[in-house]
């Protein structure tokens, strides 16, 4: 286990560090706190159960250490909440700039339909009339398109999503060679 968390620890520290230092706004200080989660993840690691979700698990500790050192600052403001959905939200976006080529290369009705209900986030009765189909039938169109975008994706990356489908952390394939529309 001890090696697969080096390996998750190695790739993620970066963004781990980025992270830190866009909450505490000072580098020296995300550095500290990114060590305090480095003596923790590995102090820890055999408490882990799913090594699938290491990095997720990493994160949960570094917001931890975040909100601990501004428990220990004096000026402490408790509505200051590091939230899971800001790396998440992070995340999204920049698989998202990567998927956009993979969502201009599906069928136009499947494109569409994802568009309009994932992308500008119109309800999914307003497309189906927009489109003059029922609304159970624009819900089909909507459930294959992102199921072609799935596959097309796990060809070439390596997704993982925690249990709403939000992004927690994702990886380029890199033995992939037919993979031109995904990221790189």
């Amino acid at each position: 286990m001890q090696e697969e968390v080096v390996k998750v620890w190695n790739g993620m520290n970066d963004r781990l560090t980025n992270f830190v230092k866009g909450k505490v706004h000072d580098t020296e200080l995300a550095e500290d706190i990114v060590q305090d989660v480095f003596l923790k993840v590995f102090s820890k690691s055999d408490t882990v159960r799913n090594k699938d979700k290491l990095a997720s698990w990493i994160y949960q500790i570094t917001r931890n250490e975040i909100i601990n050192h501004f428990r220990k600052v004096t000026f402490y403001n408790p509505s200051i909440e590091i939230a899971e959905e800001v790396y998440e939200e992070t995340l999204t976006s920049e698989v998202a700039e990567c998927v956009r080529p993979v969502i201009d290369s599906l069928p136009e009705k499947y494109r569409e339909a994802l568009i309009l209900s994932d992308i500008e986030n119109i309800p999914q009765k307003e497309i189906a009339e927009r489109l003059n189909i029922s609304y159970s039938g624009l819900k089909s169109r909507v459930q294959r398109a992102r199921e072609m975008l799935k596959i097309t994706c796990e060809q070439c990356c390596d997704i993982s999503t925690d249990v709403y489908g939000d992004i927690i952390d994702y990886k380029v394939k890199r033995d992939i060679s037919n993979c031109d529309n995904c990221c790189d």
